[in-house]
């Protein structure tokens, strides 16, 4: 997803319906101008034995509203979410992602992974709902941040559950650079911008690597030697 540098407003949406025993992978590279407000809405419904991997890395620009409902209406049905983000300066990013869980012995898996820097903002709400006949499901969500120290950071996770024999954990690591780390770091020669830059191109090339797609690699690298000097 990439505006023009004058473009105010950029959206998309997609819908993505899968048949039983299908799989899609669908990876997207959110790259604005500074002052574009990206809206991005997914919606996926999953038949019996379909699996839906989501990989998305948001960079750039002023304003992110982005989210993905995954109905896992089939049994054996799995929804795998990576979603990885930059915030800089003023930047702002609103998330919502669920996993509408009603197949039996369905599987979701969201793992968010980003760095707030400067003034940026970030929401990030993700719901795993296990719903009536979703026995033996299983759902988890993560998210790892790194933050700064003008930042604002919500996050809001929440498990529904209308049904005994199923699994949901979540949780989160959010904080500052570990002082562990940041004295091996320093031991070797690095200043704490140094290595904070570091963790944080780290972070971003390693949802690359699950994009598994070179061509966005070397955007995404590129994007991050002008922008994360």
């Amino acid at each position: 997803l990439q505006s023009t540098a004058d473009a105010p407003c950029l959206a998309l949406e997609t819908r993505v319906e899968l048949a039983p025993g299908a799989k899609v992978r669908l990876v997207q590279l959110s790259l604005p101008g500074t002052d574009c407000t990206v809206v991005n809405n997914i919606g996926a419904h999953c038949g019996a034995g379909a699996e839906f991997q989501l990989v998305q890395l948001f960079l750039g620009g002023k304003a992110t509203y982005a989210g993905c409902k995954t109905h896992l209406d089939g049994d054996g049905s799995r929804f795998m979410a990576d979603i990885g983000y930059l915030g800089t300066g003023d930047r702002t990013f609103d998330f919502n992602y669920d996993a509408l869980q009603t197949g039996r012995r369905t599987v979701s898996n969201m793992n968010a992974d980003g760095v707030l820097q400067d003034r940026s903002a970030k929401l990030f709400r993700g719901t795993i709902d296990f719903q009536k006949g979703s026995a033996g499901s299983k759902g988890d969500e993560k998210e790892d941040v790194l933050l700064g120290d003008d930042v604002v950071n919500r996050t809001i996770p929440l498990i529904l559950c209308a049904e005994e024999d199923v699994e949901g954990n979540h949780g989160a690591s959010i904080g500052q650079l570990d002082e562990d780390i940041l004295f091996y770091m320093n031991s070797r020669g690095l200043s704490r911008a140094e290595a904070e830059l570091l963790i944080t191109r780290s972070k971003l090339e390693a949802l690359c690597a699950r994009a598994n797609d070179p061509a966005l690699t070397d955007r995404v690298h590129r994007y991050l030697e002008e922008n994360t000097q």
